[in-house]
């Protein structure tokens, strides 16, 4: 037998490839990367059938850690990082400022979402909303809030967007500004004033201060320091009971994200006596805010190390510890806000009911570009990411 040319077996190779059908295409779908799957379903039709059919049949649902990196001198140019959990890559976008003349002197934020965290910009003059995780589009051009206010809590939840506390400039009426609240609603294009924050959370109304969680139908705030929670409705307008928090353990630093349906996930740090650092999740009733018996579960010692290592001290002793967390109903993220370069805590959570919290935790470090650049500031989301998000970008 002859021996065969490179490009021959190369072309047998390819060949064979595209030869795949059935149900060993769509096995091979299942091992190809989220990013990848744009320039697979390209192939030819049987492949744009085949990606289509896995993902129906194999949907991608863990979301991915989003990474806003904004670089000084201004905050207008930044970097998108997105961490795929599954596949365990990053895929990194540059974004340039905004092409649209109202927006183009206004830096992009991440705001808390219940459909994911998206980017959205907020001026004096107008506010939008990106349709996707990355900012390829944006669906909202609106009209800003009636007050004008800093620091404020921005979420999305279902059909509205609500704005809540932070400094208002301008009095809404005698001692309630600073609590103030506004509804957009997109179904009528129009803002409304709501009940103000409950006054528990007088002195501590700026979004700084509070941790956030969005679902469908309310919004969540707790207060990072005491573990002071409530919700929000804005279809009616409403806050629901303001409750504090009790666990057994000396909790540091507290934080909240959504977690399976009728539930809450709430993180929080213990400096523990023996020198030692405990990060913590539990489950919080959305109806009455109580922690729901015997469901808590401890991050892997090693990992909440790793989050600190900035935070200890030559005693060994643990000091000034903060958490924060987003995520979804499938899982999300544990990181310290105050150095996230240190990287992330992944969780996925247990979708049977047997008493666990978490189905496993997986630690998640920064991509090399940002290691490298120690200047700037950092933003955290995280979002499901569909191929529709992944086909309106440049790749």
């Amino acid at each position: 037998m002859g021996v065969q040319s490179t490009e021959n077996v190369e072309n047998f190779h390819q060949s064979a490839l595209f030869d795949l059908s059935g149900d060993v295409l769509e096995a091979v779908i299942t091992k190809v990367p989220t990013v990848d799957l744009i320039p697979a379903s390209r192939v030819s039709r049987e492949w744009y059938l085949a990606v289509h059919s896995s993902l129906r049949h194999h949907p991608r649902r863990l979301p991915w850690l989003l990474l806003c990196h904004y670089l000084p001198p201004n905050n207008l140019c930044f970097a998108i990082h997105a961490f795929d959990p599954l596949y365990r890559t990053w895929l990194s976008i540059p974004r340039r400022p905004f092409s649209c003349a109202p927006l183009n002197h206004v830096p992009a934020r991440l705001l808390s979402g219940s459909n994911g965290d998206r980017l959205h910009a907020l001026s004096m003059s107008n506010m939008a909303i990106s349709e996707d995780p990355f900012g390829a589009r944006w669906r909202m051009n609106a009209e800003p809030p009636k007050v004008w206010r800093q620091d404020a809590v921005l979420a999305e939840v279902g059909q509205w967007v609500v704005i809540a506390g932070g400094g208002c400039f301008i009095p809404l009426y005698d001692d309630e500004e600073v609590r103030s609240v506004e509804v957009y609603d997109r179904s009528t294009g129009t803002w409304k004033l709501a009940e103000t924050m409950p006054v528990q959370f007088d002195g501590s109304t700026s979004a700084t201060w509070l941790s956030v969680a969005a679902s469908d139908e309310r919004l969540f705030v707790m207060e990072r320091k005491t573990g002071l929670v409530s919700w929000f409705n804005p279809k009616y307008r409403n806050w629901g009971p303001t409750c504090q928090l009790k666990s057994c353990h000396d909790v540091s630093s507290w934080a909240i994200a959504v977690g399976c349906p009728k539930t809450l996930l709430v993180v929080g740090v213990e400096a523990m006596h023996n020198s030692k650092l405990s990060v913590r999740i539990w489950e919080v009733d959305v109806e009455n805010l109580q922690v729901v018996d015997n469901k808590c579960e401890e991050m892997p010692m090693e990992m909440a190390k790793q989050l600190f290592l900035d935070n200890v001290g030559d005693d060994d002793e643990w000091r000034g510890c903060m958490v924060e967390v987003c995520g979804t109903e499938r899982g999300g993220y544990v990181y310290n806000p105050s150095e996230m370069r240190n990287g992330a805590v992944f969780y996925e959570l247990e979708d049977v009911e047997d008493g666990k919290v978490v189905r496993r935790w997986e630690w998640v470090p920064l991509p090399e570009s940002i290691g490298d650049n120690l200047m700037g500031r950092i933003e955290v989301g995280c979002s499901k990411v569909d191929l529709s998000d992944l086909s309106s970008l440049s790749l």
